[in-house]
């Protein structure tokens, strides 16, 4: 290509590592989905693993020159063995099946496959965590080409590298070597795979789906242009099983041929007649060299396949020969373009330990952020620069609305609330309609008492997801270390909710019930005469101020007749759990 002849325009020319400037465009980079320990990275972490040298020539299938690289990076296969990788259980365990999800900080995508990342060279994928352009050593190559070409190209050189960087080292074209990559999620796709082990384990024929709109039935390969491969059978499991060559087509030949597209965001899942699956990237077919040899092979040795079934998948370049499929029955295609979403999202009740894995890996599929801005400022590691689209504080049930808004009452509140969460719909689906996901985020558990509620009048169930979350609730049960539900039930309430509702709060005193009550110490002192008209005042009461933050969660235990005196210093008025009922005693017994 006319690109690369820049670099060799002179002919004693060297190519010579520049020290690299200072690379302002730098990523939290989160890896998550089917991993055990989530990790969370800057480009200093990756710097701390041990690394290797790759070089880069970025260009593109468009021939979009972008610079050429040495850049030091930490091989994906170590970052994803030590998040720890493991399949839930599906009848399936071999990870051949999984796909990688690569994402930037614009919302691009890549998907790998398992097999590219693990049964190659480590170098082979890595994640860069800094970039040194490779100049030529003489830089006047006016006898080669004009001012016009060379100024853009040698402009590359000193553009801004965002980091982290995916590394495609086998790619020849670049286009899935993402700069500023904030998200690596590990999917398994076997809910989404429509192939089942059949009674009898024998394929005389193929079916190829999601490819086209209809199903393609393939039967016979000869009409369609043939290669030969050879490839060393050595398994993970069983060890060296001979040298084999097959004869067959390319898969990208034959997806080719029933209509399919080259997708780099999409994945191909190839399945046998007795269940065994495993999956290959469009990446991987279309843009390395390698991907040529990737065929279904009809015939070994000179001889048509006719053990068990006629159709192989082999990849001969594979290190470990896990991802072949004998007796292949079903190839299907798989894209990762779902529907943009509104995720509700908890992110607990303050520490970021507290975050759920699932939390996560859904922070990784959205573009934008909805959420208070103390939420913004303390989670900002973990939202990998997402913009704000608004502080959802305000928009909160009315009594926070109402507080910012002193100088209003009645209808006016109600109206200028209305409009407010108005506005706010309108830019959320702005958004949506954009193609892009948002994650609406919230303390604790946001369907306890949460800020997300008033979506459902703007937004269809279909558009929304709740994800799961912890509560300060769950927290505070810890630090209480008593049997809450001693007597069988526990009451989780409000103040307003109780004093709209004096009938269940009899019931559950009468019983015995634990109550535990949300945001009501700035009430509870004003709700004692309520409490003692179904409590007796030696009732027990425990009051766990700020639960989940660790610097500063303490309780508070006394009853009905001394809560108020023991408290009566405490400055904290709105994170604390309050709890009522004869369960808070040590002398408590399992409940019947």
């Amino acid at each position: 290509m006319r690109f690369i002849a820049l670099l060799f325009c002179a002919p004693a020319l060297l190519l010579l590592s520049s020290p690299s400037p200072a690379w302002p465009c730098q990523q939290t980079l989160t890896i998550s989905g089917l991993v055990k320990r989530p990790l969370t990275l800057t480009p200093e972490d990756l710097a701390r693993f041990q690394s290797t040298t790759v070089r880069i020539n970025n260009i593109t299938q468009k021939g979009s020159y972008h610079g050429v690289f040495n850049t030091q990076g930490v091989p994906l296969k170590y970052l994803l063995e030590t998040a720890l990788v493991e399949k839930e259980a599906s009848g399936f365990n071999k990870p051949v099946d999984l796909a990688i999800v690569v994402r930037d900080k614009d919302g691009n995508k890549v998907t790998l496959s398992w097999g590219e990342v693990f049964y190659r060279n480590p170098s082979d994928v890595t994640i860069a965590y800094s970039a040194t352009p490779i100049t030529p050593h003489h830089l006047n190559c006016g006898s080669c080409h004009s001012a016009k070409f060379t100024k853009p190209v040698m402009e590359q050189l000193s553009r801004r590298v965002c980091l982290p960087k995916l590394i495609m080292a086998n790619d020849f074209d670049s286009d899935r070597s993402l700069e500023g990559i904030v998200s690596i999620e590990v999917v398994d796709l076997h809910s989404r795979v429509k192939s089942k082990k059949k009674s009898e384990t024998v394929s005389t024929r193929f079916v190829i789906s999601g490819a086209t709109p209809n199903p393609v039935m393939v039967a016979d390969l000869t009409p369609l242009p043939r290669t030969t491969v050879t490839a060393n059978i050595v398994g993970d499991g069983r060890g060296f099983h001979g040298r084999h060559t097959y004869e067959g087509v390319p898969l990208s030949d034959l997806l080719a041929a029933v209509g399919a597209k080259p997708d780099l965001r999409s994945v191909i899942t190839i399945s046998a007649a007795d269940g065994y699956r495993s999956l290959v990237s469009w990446g991987e077919l279309v843009l390395s060299p390698q991907g040529r040899k990737i065929i279904i092979a009809d015939m070994e040795s000179g001889q048509p396949i006719e053990k068990d079934g006629k159709f192989v998948l082999v990849l001969p370049d594979d290190l470990a020969a896990d991802r072949d499929v004998k007796m292949v029955d079903r190839i299907e295609v798989h894209t990762f373009d779902d529907p943009a979403k509104i995720y509700v999202i908890g992110l607990g009740p303050g520490d970021t330990d507290l975050m759920t894995r699932e939390a996560l890996t859904y922070l990784a599929k959205t573009d934008a952020i909805v959420a208070p801005a103390e939420l913004y400022k303390n989670f900002s590691a973990f939202l990998a620069g997402k913009p704000l689209l608004f502080d959802s504080t305000a928009l909160m049930p009315r009594k926070f609305f109402t507080d910012g808004n002193a100088g209003l009452s009645g209808k006016e509140l109600e109206t200028a609330l209305t409009v407010e969460r108005e506005n706010a719909a309108r830019q959320m689906k702005e958004t949506l309609t954009a193609g892009k996901s948002i994650a609406f985020l919230d303390w604790g558990d946001p369907m306890l008492y949460g800020s997300s509620r008033w979506l459902g009048k703007y937004f269809a169930e279909h558009e929304m997801e709740t994800v799961p979350a912890l509560s300060a609730f769950n927290v505070a049960n810890a630090l209480l270390e008593r049997g809450l539900s001693c007597r069988g039930s526990l009451v989780l309430s409000v103040p307003d909710a109780l004093k709209a509702n004096e009938t269940l709060l009899k019931a559950a005193a009468g019983h015995g019930d634990t109550l535990a009550l949300f945001t009501g110490l700035k009430e509870f002192k004003e709700m004692l005469p309520l409490f003692r008209t179904y409590y007796q005042g030696a009732t027990p009461v425990a009051i766990v101020y700020n639960a989940g933050i660790s610097s500063g969660e303490y309780t508070v235990r006394g009853t009905l007749d001394d809560i108020v005196g023991k408290t009566k210093a405490e400055q904290e008025q709105f994170p604390g759990m309050i709890y009522i009922g004869p369960c808070l005693s040590e002398k408590s017994s399992e409940w019947p």
